[in-house]
C-alpha cells in the first residue's frame, strides 16, 4: 500500500523522519508522501534517506486553510518546495498558528490547565515552523502532570474547545488561496479528509473546481464503504486523480487504530 498522508515532528506528529522510515521499510512501502502541516521542512530530510534505501518520496505538503467557516485541509502533491509563493503563505499560516497557540496557552494558564513557563513549551517546538497546540501536552507530561499523549484527545475536547477565540473568522488564507498556490508551486492540489466537514463536503469540493482542485483524498480510515463510494464517484464526475492515506500522526497521537500504509492507494499515481 502506498501512503500519501504521513507526519512527522516537524508538525503535529510525533515521529522522526528516522522513526517512519523504519515502518516504511518493514512494512516494504515503495512510495510515501510527507504531507506535515503548513511546512516542509522535512522534505529534504526524508527524501535523501529514503533514497538511500530505494524508497519513493513525494514532495508533499497539508495546507490549512477555511471556507464558508469551515477548517479545510488541502494536500499539495508533488510540490517545488522552494516556490516562494508556497512558502509565503506557509510563513503566513505558522505566524498565525503561532500566535493563536500564546492566545490558548494563555487561556489555560488563567484557567489553572498549565502552571508552568510558556518556554517550557516552546522548547518542545524550537525546530518547527509553526507550534502545534498538542506540544503543550508534551510540556505537562516533562513537568510531572500524570497524562500520556494518548490523553491529548480527550484534552482537547473537554479543555481547550472551550476557549471561545476567534481562530476560524480571522483565518489568512481561504481554501481556493491554497488551491491556487499548490498549482503555482507545479503541485496537484487533493481535498482531505472531505467527510470531516460533514453535510458540507460536496459543495465545498464544487466551489474549488474552478480554482484548480486536481485530486481528492477517497481512501482514509474515518471513511467507510458508503463514504468511498460517494467520493469515488464525485472524483469520477470531474475528473479527479484519487488519493489516500492514514493521516499518521504516531503511534500516541493517531487518533485511528492505523498504522502507515494500513490505507492509502495499491500502486504508484503519477502527478503531473
Amino acid at each position: 500500500m502506498i501512503d500519501l498522508h504521513i507526519h512527522s515532528k516537524f508538525s503535529d506528529g510525533t515521529d522522526s523522519i528516522d522513526e517512519i522510515l523504519k515502518i516504511v521499510q518493514e512494512k516494504n512501502i515503495p512510495t510515501i508522501a510527507l504531507t506535515d502541516h503548513d511546512t516542509t521542512y522535512g522534505i529534504v530530510e526524508i527524501t535523501e534517506k529514503a533514497d538511500i534505501n530505494n524508497i519513493n518520496v513525494i514532495p508533499a505538503v497539508e495546507i490549512s486553510s477555511v471556507s464558508s467557516g469551515h477548517l479545510i485541509h488541502i494536500l499539495g502533491y508533488n510540490i517545488d518546495i522552494y516556490n516562494s509563493q508556497l512558502q509565503d503563505m506557509l510563513s503566513l499560516i505558522c505566524n498565525y498558528f503561532n500566535k493563536s497557540f500564546l492566545e490558548h496557552y494563555n487561556w489555560l494558564l488563567k484557567n489553572n490547565y498549565v502552571n508552568f513557563d510558556i518556554n517550557k513549551i516552546i522548547k518542545f517546538a524550537e525546530y518547527k515552523q509553526c507550534i502545534a497546540l498538542s506540544d503543550i501536552m508534551k510540556a505537562m507530561i516533562a513537568n510531572g502532570v500524570p497524562y500520556s499523549l494518548k490523553d491529548w484527545p480527550e484534552f482537547f475536547n473537554t479543555k481547550l474547545r472551550h476557549y471561545n477565540g476567534h481562530f476560524i473568522e480571522n483565518f489568512p488564507v481561504h481554501s481556493s488561496e491554497a488551491v491556487e498556490v499548490i498549482n503555482q508551486a507545479k503541485g496537484t492540489a487533493s481535498f482531505a479528509h472531505p467527510a470531516r466537514i460533514g453535510d458540507a463536503d460536496i459543495k465545498e469540493m464544487e466551489l474549488l473546481l474552478p480554482h484548480g482542485l486536481r485530486a481528492l483524498e477517497v481512501y482514509y480510515p474515518y471513511h467507510d464503504e458508503i463514504l468511498v463510494k460517494k467520493y469515488e464517484e464525485f472524483a469520477l464526475k470531474h475528473d479527479l486523480i484519487k488519493t489516500g492515506g492514514t493521516d499518521w500522526h504516531g503511534k500516541d497521537l493517531t487518533t485511528w487504530n492505523v498504522e502507515i500504509g494500513d490505507y492509502g492507494l495499491k500502486e504508484t499515481i503519477l502527478f503531473d
